[in-house]
């Protein structure tokens, strides 16, 4: 049941107990945990289950000395414990101790899930994080000494639609919090305006405190370090990410969609999915789109609504990678729009993936410099591409090499467009002198045909038919070799393709075998690039479903601490595939274990093809295998 006169902290409010979600059912019979008040000013509401709970005075605390510290008021109250403002006894410093409720100290279970908060706010130190002092235990009570703040949450700050600006620097603060927690694999998992605290600043400025650890989630924690219940609902419905909902993979990204809702929220004064029941917020979160927020309120800037709508992709995949870069996006959002720029020639550019060139708008950048303008996916780094030069004097065909890239954010945040930058690569005299005639508008009389003609050479087009079936397939047929490559096997497939291109380029190739060239080296340059990297390569094996190459990743040295990183991005990306692969192992073992070895082996293998970068599966699979095969077991 609610305590007297409180409502749940989501948004909107249940009045119902049972209909809220962040109501954690009891364990073994225990109560389950209410949100705890650490804090002076409007404190979050708090929801306790209706088991029964020894009778214990309010002020029982009052006037007790913990340590150093004493006991001077309660500040709140929740299932797991109570709070209590406290003052030291020699300097007079001010802290809130949390103190587990007696009856709860007996339960280990709850023990070790009030310890995880203290773990988690000793790991992340930061500024914008509620400092944790001292953890000691009293009586076979734990408590923890923590920082005390006067101030007011974000919940009873934020009582209408705030400015752009405000919500842009709350959110801000909130991104470098969330940041120094990712970066030592912490998920927070239950970000909502209860559990934002403001502490006022200079000049009227907010100063944001993050609470609430309380079921954070470590993603590679050691044993031991937090668990959580198999079948609770932990978070708040209308703050979770789609994947949270389903139960499915959650990482840092997870936060990164409630900093989405947490602006949605603050700029327009509701959260984008709402409903009567918690199933109707979590089918929202699932399936439907959230109204762009310039929509709901006109005064929201569109750039910054773009930003918020991104942050609430469904797909992890399609969300801001880090908080840094949430961060970065909303300090450029608020920016003019930049003026669009007229552009003086253009440049037909046949772009890797496509069939046909395209026209791109161009401009100089110093004497053999051009910066072309797209949105698509740029050519690679250092790689040289072919195009047609579009100057107010006639065309002219030529190759330029790659050597800058400029995003999308980098580009907002320069008040540019964005786009890629080429260095000219023919610095010949007749040809300055051509492109300089043309960039004048002055026509060359008489004409000079352009360096690549219309007819086909035939000895070109021999080879380059050769690479046209191998570029329709993976990293392994552009270079002609087998799938469990040594790297003396790729570099030799790399300079037997570079051997074949090299000639072409000095021969009279149209214009369409040059762009083709120009792909072959691109595909051939980039298969090097990730063959030849072991980390790079076992990533790229994972998605293929290569074990063969994984094997042979681990021993041209691929470290295993190097292999669960990979591991683990590949999962962010393929989430599910680590649970799938674990029962097909768990058939291995029961098979393996009544002697249906062949049976075991092919469990064994359709859970590495699975999860190939699981370093125990891997090691099942293998020595089954050499096993069967009477071999000696590969190290």
């Amino acid at each position: 049941m609610f305590l007297q006169n409180a409502t749940c902290s989501c948004v909107p409010s249940h009045s119902d107990p049972s209909e809220c979600p962040t109501w954690v059912r009891p364990h073994r019979n225990t109560p389950a945990e209410g949100n705890t008040m650490l804090y002076a000013g409007t404190p979050p509401p708090m929801l306790v289950e209706p088991t029964p709970v020894p009778a214990t005075p309010t002020n029982s605390l009052v006037g007790q000395q913990l340590g150093h510290f004493k006991l001077l008021k309660e500040l709140g109250r929740g299932g797991m414990g109570t709070v209590m403002l406290a003052e030291h006894a020699l300097i007079q410093k001010r802290v809130a101790i949390k103190v587990l409720h007696a009856h709860l100290a007996q339960d280990p279970d709850l023990v070790a899930r009030f310890l995880s908060e203290a773990r988690t706010l000793t790991v992340v130190q930061h500024e914008n994080v509620v400092a944790l002092y001292d953890l000691d235990v009293r009586d076979g009570r734990p408590y923890l000494v923590m920082e005390y703040l006067e101030g007011q949450s974000l919940a009873a700050f934020a009582k209408g639609p705030l400015s752009p600006s405000v919500v842009v620097d709350l959110l801000s603060q909130v991104c470098d919090a969330l940041g120094a927690a990712h970066a030592h694999g912490i998920v927070h998992r239950d970000l909502k305006p209860a559990n934002v605290f403001l502490v006022p600043g200079l000049l009227g400025r907010q100063r944001v405190k993050l609470l609430d650890f309380g079921i954070a989630k470590l993603l590679s924690r050691p044993a031991g370090l937090h668990t959580t219940e198999v079948g609770v609902l932990l978070g708040t419905p209308e703050f979770m990410a789609p994947e949270q909902c389903g139960d499915d993979v959650v990482d840092a990204r997870t936060d990164i969609y409630a900093v989405g809702v947490l602006g949605y929220f603050l700029l327009t004064g509701r959260v984008p999915f709402a409903g009567r029941t918690a199933a109707e917020v979590l089918i929202g979160h699932l399936q439907k789109q959230p109204v762009p927020p310039h929509e709901v309120q006109p005064g929201v800037p569109p750039s910054l609504s773009r930003v918020l709508l991104r942050a609430l992709a469904k797909r992890p995949a399609d969300r801001f990678a880090q908080a840094s870069d949430l961060r970065a996006a909303l300090a450029t959002a608020l920016a003019p729009e930049p003026e669009p720029v007229i552009p003086g020639f253009t440049a037909r550019v046949r772009m890797a993936g496509t069939p046909h060139s395209q026209e791109l708008r161009c401009e100089w950048v110093g004497r053999a410099g051009l910066f072309l303008h797209t949105t698509a996916s740029p050519p690679p780094l250092l790689s040289d591409v072919g195009f047609l030069l579009r100057l107010p004097g006639g065309e002219l065909a030529c190759t330029g090499q790659v050597v800058r890239h400029v995003t999308e954010e980098q580009a907002r945040g320069w008040r540019m467009t964005p786009g890629f930058g080429v260095q000219l690569r023919d610095t010949s005299p007749a040809f300055q002198e051509a492109l300089t005639r043309l960039k004048s508008g002055v026509r060359l009389e008489p004409p000079t045909p352009p360096p690549s003609p219309m007819q086909e050479d035939a000895v070109a087009e021999r080879v380059l038919q050769g690479f046209r079936a191998r570029l329709a397939g993976d990293h392994y047929a552009v270079l002609e070799v087998p799938r469990d490559a040594t790297p003396e096997t790729l570099r030799a497939g790399t300079q037997r393709a570079r051997t074949a291109l090299e000639p072409l380029k000095s021969r009279n190739l149209s214009l369409g075998q040059r762009a083709q060239l120009e792909r072959v080296n691109e595909r051939v340059t980039s298969a090097l690039h990730v063959l030849g990297h072991v980390e790079r390569r076992a990533e790229y094996d994972a998605r293929l479903g290569n074990v063969e190459g994984v094997e042979r990743c681990l021993s041209a040295g691929l470290t295993v601490t190097a292999l669960e990183n990979c591991r683990r991005r590949f999962l962010a990306e393929n989430p599910g595939r680590d649970g799938r692969a674990a029962v097909q192992r768990l058939s291995g073992d029961a098979l393996s274990s009544v002697g249906r070895l062949q049976e075991a082996l092919a469990a064994y293998e359709q859970a590495v093809r699975m999860d190939p970068l699981d370093l125990e599966g891997l090691k099942r699979w293998r020595s089954l295998r050499a096993r069967l095969r009477n071999t000696p077991t590969p190290r």
